[in-house]
């Protein structure tokens, strides 16, 4: 995208100033926000084995008797 040149009427020479002069507090919003993105997901590793084993094993299961039942109506030789 080709840079368009900066108009006449806004260029940096004007003499007043666009901040408001103070900070505000940051609000109760504000701080939520900030916590919910510190906030990280325990990885899947961090689980106990059990609970591991307890999401894994269903989709396995899974698979294979998608793979079985695929396979059910071809001839091995």
């Amino acid at each position: 995208m080709i840079p368009l040149a900066p108009s006449p009427r806004h260029t940096d020479s004007h003499d007043h100033d666009h901040s408001h002069g103070h900070m505000h507090a940051p609000t109760q919003r504000d701080a939520a926000q900030a916590a919910s993105e510190n906030k990280r997901t325990p990885s899947v590793l961090a689980w106990p084995a059990w609970l591991r084993i307890a999401t894994v094993l269903p989709l396995v299961l899974g698979l294979w008797l998608a793979v079985w039942w695929a396979n059910e109506g071809i001839a091995l030789w």
